[in-house]
């Protein structure tokens, strides 16, 4: 085993001796204050468990000094508070307050995975499943909460409207569950007292879907008042079509931009590039805005080549930019130049769960098979665990693939064996989001093909446990999973919630089709996000891939 370590630290120069950052080190912490666009003067600002704290100045700016590990809240009367974990690339954070809501109500049971939601894991393994009547808590606030007791499997969402939702674990994104009361078909449960219900029948079908049969010892004859036409899913539930096509948001073009004439080459270009480069190389996210130019205009791949190793040499400790440079090599298809960086990362984010995981499956890519493992073992031997959350079930996928595909050496003592049957060892898509910034937040829809959306949230504001659990762990990812790409189109939207930053959050989807066959295949594409609350359509996905 030590022969292994030594060889993978060959891979990997003075990763076991790499820069950490010092806990006891201050570092500032500055942005601006706001509610809905409005600078928010006399905000307080605390950093928790000490005596530091500050004010917002009359144009709402504040700085103040931090450690590593350290939490900072900010706080304003009649405003939502805020909470962030500082980390080691925090310096800016630009916060929006919202309202307070005061109002309680129901709230779907939370799970630590993205936005509360478990979707793609954990499918029930049942078929059907019968509730006695009298069985189900008469104190219950509603029949399906009631239900939800019973089966653990049923995951519960409340939508905008306030009305519970009902999904099968594993099986969110082919929509809601279909309620049948005593023979009629509805697309909401209707009020029945729980004390009416004589049984229940919990239906995962392939054939017929999700279903939620109740029978009753109601006398619908003697019921008044109740109008059924509002337990039907309406125009409201389904997708309206609302997002706009990334390719289509325009956003202001930098001055530097104005300098390429409508008519240029790429070899002029790289020119134009190069006499600007000392002017405005310190503008914020210049690199990637001129990297985005060249591949919107087609120039040569070695001009965008060039301008992410510029970006390498500018920024050469901040591991959030290196991510983003990363991510832009594995578009190209540069696989070798993004495992260059993500040793990097390692060397600067030791600690951080992701910085394994990018590297082992960078080395998969490339079929490099023995130092995949490598990474796994260095990522077992400091003690990190294959949880169960989002970078835990990304890794575990991954390490069952990579042992189904490396046939090598079946008896090859690095290999890691995974054995769980709940996990998707074969799909027709697996999707696989990440982000570069632990600061970033958004609301990722999935539209199946007959319109009916299903939404999670990565925010603060939805599932604080979560953000604080991706920062000290350090993971920003999310696999998915379709299991049938029915006839029609799959749709994958995302609204852009912000970074509490000016730079830009750097969003990579891989798209596996007929993931865990011999004819996998794999798609990466790369989305910059600025522009907030913009509902953004990012894929379309159907048949004709597989």
């Amino acid at each position: 085993m030590k022969n292994r370590f030594l060889v993978f630290l060959l891979l990997i120069p003075l990763m076991l001796f790499s820069r950490t950052h010092n806990n006891s080190e201050y570092q500032t912490i500055s942005g601006f204050i706001s509610h809905k666009n409005d600078r928010l003067s006399n905000v307080s600002i605390f950093i928790e468990g000490t005596m530091r704290f500050t004010v917002t100045d009359s144009i709402g700016y504040y700085n103040i000094k931090a450690k590593v590990g350290e939490t900072i809240s900010f706080s304003y009367v009649g405003l939502k508070k805020v909470w962030v974990l500082i980390e080691d690339v925090t310096t800016v954070l630009n916060i929006n307050l919202e309202l307070e809501n005061t109002i309680t109500g129901l709230k779907p049971k939370k799970v630590l995975k993205l936005g509360g939601s478990d979707i793609g894991n954990d499918a029930a393994p049942y078929n059907i499943r019968k509730i006695e009547g009298n069985s189900l808590d008469k104190f219950a606030p509603s029949l399906t909460k009631a239900i939800e007791n019973k089966v653990p499997e049923l995951l519960v969402k409340i939508n905008q409207f306030g009305e519970e939702i009902a999904y099968l674990k594993g099986r969110e994104l082919e929509g809601p569950a279909l309620w049948v009361f005593d023979g009629v078909t509805f697309g909401l449960p209707i009020p029945v007292y729980i004390s009416e219900v004589e049984e229940v029948l919990v239906i995962n079908s392939e054939e017929k879907g999700f279903i939620i049969l109740v029978k009753t010892n109601i006398d619908y004859k003697k019921v008044k008042g109740i109008n059924y036409d509002d337990y039907y899913l309406t125009d409201a539930d389904y997708y309206r079509n609302d997002a706009i096509q990334y390719k289509k948001i325009k956003t202001k073009k930098p001055k530097y931009l104005e300098e390429y004439p409508k008519r240029v080459n790429s070899k002029k270009a790289l020119e134009i590039y190069l006499n600007q480069y000392p002017k405005y190389k310190n503008e914020v996210n210049y690199h990637f805005n001129v990297f985005n130019y060249f591949k919107k205009e087609k120039f040569s791949e070695n001009n965008m080549l060039k301008v992410l190793t510029d970006f390498e040499d500018f920024s050469p400790n901040n591991p959030e930019d290196l991510k983003g440079i990363a991510y832009k090599y594995q578009e190209l298809k540069e696989q070798e130049k993004a495992l260059a960086v993500y040793k990097k990362i390692v060397k600067l984010r030791p600690e951080y769960r992701q910085s394994y995981r990018d590297l082992a499956n960078t080395y998969i890519s490339l079929k490099q098979y023995r130092d995949a493992w490598l990474a796994y073992h260095y990522y077992l031997n400091k003690n990190f665990k294959i949880e169960d959350n989002d970078i835990g079930e990304i890794m575990g996928s991954e390490i069952i693939a990579t042992y189904n595909l490396d046939k090598e050496d079946k008896n090859s003592t690095q290999k890691i064996k995974i054995e769980n049957s709940k996990k998707n060892i074969e799909s027709d898509v697996r999707l696989v989001f990440e982000w570069n910034t632990s600061e970033a937040e958004f609301i990722l829809e999935f539209v199946n093909p007959d319109l009916l959306p299903y939404a999670v949230e990565n925010s603060s504001s939805d599932n604080i446990d979560l953000i604080i659990d991706q920062k000290k762990k350090g993971y920003t990812s999310k696999e998915v999973f379709i299991e049938n790409l029915k006839q029609g189109d799959w749709l994958v939207n995302l609204t852009y919630l912000g970074n509490k930053q000016s730079k830009p959050t750097i969003f990579k989807i891989t798209t596996y089709y007929n993931w865990g066959r011999p004819n996998q295949t794999e798609k990466i594409e790369v989305f910059d996000f600025t522009q907030l609350n913009l509902k953004t359509a990012l894929l379309k996905l159907n048949g004709k891939w597989l």
